[in-house]
């Protein structure tokens, strides 16, 4: 009787331990909740692009918290990209960052923390769309950006809009 309640007292205490464990680690942060540490705001070069041209979005972090915050060489982004028609098709790179199925991952997990910011300091960092998705279809696109901060918390930006027009004829010479 008492090695029934001693194996009871243990499945009970790993199993309490475990759902804690999934708990704490296996919860999304939710896109877009508050946080104390950044803030961010995205612009973008110009609005009007030729197809072939390189649309670049202008992503500002700012740290609003009271300590240095640093990150790491991970990809902490999510860029999307809507057009009138849906979704433009992905880069195969853009596929490999998501982890899509059937693509190769990108080799990860070694993270290397840069520089710190400093409270009130702000980063500008440049994304060329073209890396991510093929915009030579002419149209009307909307692209926003989703940055994850340091309590893994996604962030999301302010959408941008943007124009590709088809290009120019070019003039036949002889």
């Amino acid at each position: 009787m008492r090695g029934f309640q001693r194996g009871t007292l243990r499945f009970t205490a790993m199993a309490v331990i475990a759902s804690s464990c999934a708990l704490l680690y296996g919860q999304n942060s939710p896109t877009g909740a508050p946080s104390a540490s950044i803030a961010v705001s995205l612009a973008i070069n110009q609005n009007s692009f030729s197809a072939g041209q390189k649309p670049l979005v202008i992503l500002s972090e700012k740290n609003i918290s009271n300590r240095v915050l640093y990150e790491s060489n991970d990809f902490n982004y999510r860029i999307h990209v809507q057009g009138e028609k849906g979704e433009p098709p992905k880069t195969y790179y853009h596929r490999q960052l998501r982890g899509e199925p059937g693509v190769p991952a990108l080799l990860g997990g070694l993270v290397v923390p840069w520089e710190g910011k400093k409270p009130g300091e702000s980063i500008v960092k440049k994304f060329d769309l073209t890396v991510f998705y093929d915009l030579s279809q002419p149209g009307k696109y909307t692209a926003y950006l989703e940055v994850r901060d340091e309590a893994g918390v996604w962030l999301r930006t302010n959408s941008v809009q943007f124009a590709v027009q088809s290009q120019p004829a070019q003039a036949h010479q002889p």
